[in-house]
């Protein structure tokens, strides 16, 4: 296939799935990263004879490469330190629970292939973080490709049942397990960034190119301070490195709300799923692989089960748990429409800031639960 017509579809295709979000309420239901990583699948698996794998390939890694920092240039963590204290109690639970999950079930299943430890630790970092996080700690520690593509769909088809579970089931039988929210003393206003669609097409424009220079030069720092150390472009010390650049430069206020970061970096991480979605072969999916949907469910759902179970224990309230644990999970785009089926504003905020602050730490405690099972 003509690589024009990939490049076209893998960037065409997200912009319009973001567009329609709005308005079809399927795609909000699905919610675009899922839709965009089906759409790569048919186009992968119907083009198959004519579909340029290395320029997918190549697609993915730029793209989750500069999505990165763009959505780390929002994260407060001053802020975030400062928000309610079951916000933060309830995060950190989450981030043990996972890790503990990850670490037995790594355990458990450590015969069944030789990179069982390096799946344990990106499973850690996506249910931390969300997706982009999956991606950086395969890069890191260099997990094959076939195992990284069926982790990762594997990963979606299991995200999708519980997100379905929740939005149909979970809040009313949360409901009667934890206490209700309190809203004394909350602040539902919006964020106090500017609406980037109430921008003009200039500005966004030029808040576009701004920012993806920016990305571009932390890229650019990265991969040089990996060849000043070892010589080579190692993936791992690059997403460490521009992790840490981009959280350092997340201090300045300024950046920090500079609108855009995280519509560009949402749409850069669509662009990924395209691509990598393009990669996954159908036939081999299901074919010896389903032991990844048992490894991916006891990971998930076990240690979905023991935050609950903790929040329960630490009286911890209904809206705050799920908001934690969908945030984590699921990162900080499910927050939003999360909060308007809880019917509570007031945790909007401290919901999307838990979840940048996931894909911030995401990488590193799921980088030590992998080298802790090796």
């Amino acid at each position: 296939m003509d690589k024009i017509a990939i490049v076209l579809g893998a960037c065409f295709l997200p912009s319009v799935i973001m567009n329609l979000e709005s308005k079809v309420k399927f795609i909000q239901w699905l919610s675009p990263v899922v839709c965009c990583y089906a759409l790569g699948i048919l186009a992968g698996n119907i083009f198959a004879s004519v579909w340029d794998v290395e320029l997918a390939t190549g697609l993915s890694e730029v793209s989750v490469m500069l999505a990165l920092p763009l959505l780390l240039f929002s994260v407060d963590l001053w802020g975030w330190s400062k928000l309610a204290k079951s916000t933060i109690v309830s995060f950190l639970v989450l981030i043990l629970c996972v890790m503990l999950a990850s670490y037995l079930v790594g355990i458990l299943y450590k015969d069944q292939d030789p990179e069982v430890w390096k799946m344990a630790g990106m499973l850690v970092g996506v249910y931390v973080g969300g997706t982009a996080n999956l991606t950086a700690i395969g890069k890191i520690l260099e997990v094959r490709d076939e195992v990284f593509v069926t982790l990762n769909a594997v990963d979606l088809i299991i995200g999708g049942g519980y997100f379905f579970f929740i939005l149909s089931f979970g809040v009313k039988i949360l409901t009667k397990f934890l206490p209700a929210f309190n809203h004394t003393g909350t602040d539902e206003g919006e964020m106090d960034l500017l609406n980037w669609r109430a921008l003009s097409l200039s500005k966004k424009f030029l808040h576009s190119i701004l920012l993806l220079i920016l990305a571009a030069m932390i890229v650019a720092i990265s991969v040089f301070i990996s060849n000043h150390i070892t010589g080579a472009s190692v993936a791992g010390i690059i997403i460490l490195s521009l992790t840490s650049l981009a959280l350092l430069i997340s201090f300045n206020k300024k950046i920090r709300h500079f609108e855009g970061s995280q519509e560009i970096g949402q749409y850069l991480l669509l662009v990924f799923c395209f691509a990598v979605g393009s990669l996954a072969n159908v036939s081999q999916l299901f074919s010896n692989n389903l032991w990844y949907f048992a490894f991916c469910s006891l990971i998930m759902f076990g240690s979905i089960i023991l935050h609950f179970l903790c929040c329960y224990l630490l009286k911890i309230d209904r809206d705050t748990a799920i908001i934690t644990s969908m945030a984590g999970i699921f990162g900080p785009a499910f927050v939003a429409p999360m909060s308007q089926v809880l019917k509570n504003k007031a945790i909007l905020v401290s919901g999307v800031t838990t979840g940048l602050v996931g894909i911030a730490v995401g990488n590193f405690v799921g980088v030590i639960v992998a080298y802790c099972l090796k």
